[in-house]
């Protein structure tokens, strides 16, 4: 009877614990996804994906400019629509003026079609690399249905995201040379040719590049060294140990590191940028995470989410 006793009382403790925990939970989506305080600032919210396939979600950055332009950055795996859907309803965004695709894979691009034939696109921006799957191909459908102009970017280009941001391309080079064989076993090949582009407002910079390999970031560094450096830093792909190479860690110097991915990818890579002083982020753990200046090198960071532990520190 008593050890009967000490087993309820143990249950019965064990789900107050877990309510008290529950009730700790702090989900900030709404303060995030308030577009009220966008209007002056450079906005970068890194979303959180959940992959309904095998497929890993991917990638996704929603960007906005000081006078209310919008650049979406990737834009995950098809099954992950819904969830960018949400998000750009609850932003009142009916309309995206910058698609970008840093690369064609399914993580990145695989809801592009989707997108194109939802929304009012403005134009789409990739690089000329040509990627003959399924996933590729609907998107290429979809911009052509749509009649939606379609810009290559390679190194050297620069544009304006709204009237007082500037993107800068630093990869991949024009003509790109395929190997005989290409598309088989071309991971590789495909995540070295990403786009890495540069923003920069004012004092404020961040730095997209894709699923850039080590190999492809040494080439990077060694035609652009410190001219990489930025603030606030998407880290390569997923923050996996194929990419986050020391010498490229080192030119981009970043206060701020953000992972996308459903997961930790690599525990050390993630404790490199901390060790480096980076504030260092994971969907995975933290949600989606709002980035904002005012374009003086001061940064707003929001978190869906509050760790509960601290087992990364």
């Amino acid at each position: 009877m008593k050890k009967r006793f000490y087993v309820l009382v143990l249950c019965l403790a064990l789900v107050l614990s877990h309510s008290v925990v529950a009730e700790k939970i702090v989900d900030r989506y709404d303060q995030i996804f308030d577009a009220s305080q966008d209007a002056g600032r450079l906005t970068a919210r890194f979303i959180q994906l959940t992959t309904r396939s095998d497929d890993k979600s991917g990638d996704c950055a929603i960007l906005t400019s000081p006078d209310g332009k919008v650049m979406i950055i990737d834009a995950g795996n098809p099954s992950t629509f819904s969830d960018l859907d949400s998000v750009l309803k609850a932003l009142g965004i009916t309309r995206i003026d910058y698609l970008v695709a840093s690369h064609p894979h399914v993580d990145h691009i695989g809801s592009f079609a989707q997108l194109i034939s939802t929304y009012e696109i403005g134009r789409v921006y990739t690089s000329e690399l040509v990627y003959p799957n399924p996933h590729y191909n609907n998107y290429m459908e979809a911009i052509k249905q749509t009649q939606t102009p379609h810009l290559i970017l390679a190194e050297g280009d620069t544009f304006m995201f709204g009237a007082s941001v500037l993107v800068e391309v630093f990869h991949p080079a024009p003509g790109i040379e395929y190997y005989d064989g290409y598309p088989a076993q071309s991971t590789q090949f495909i995540n070295n040719h990403s786009l890495v582009m540069k923003i920069t407002y004012g004092e404020s910079s961040f730095l997209f590049g894709g699923d850039l390999y080590t190999s492809g970031e040494k080439d990077v560094v060694e035609r652009y060294g410190d001219r990489l450096h930025v603030d606030v830093f998407k880290v390569g792909h997923h923050g996996d140990s194929t990419s986050s190479s020391k010498s490229y860690r080192t030119a981009i110097s970043a206060k701020i590191a953000v992972m996308m991915h459903d997961a930790i990818a690599d525990l050390n890579v993630y404790r490199k940028y901390k060790r480096e002083g980076a504030d260092t982020y994971i969907t995975s753990i933290d949600g989606c995470v709002l980035v904002s200046t005012a374009g003086n090198g001061e940064y707003t960071v929001i978190t869906q989410y509050d760790r509960m532990n601290d087992f990364l520190n």
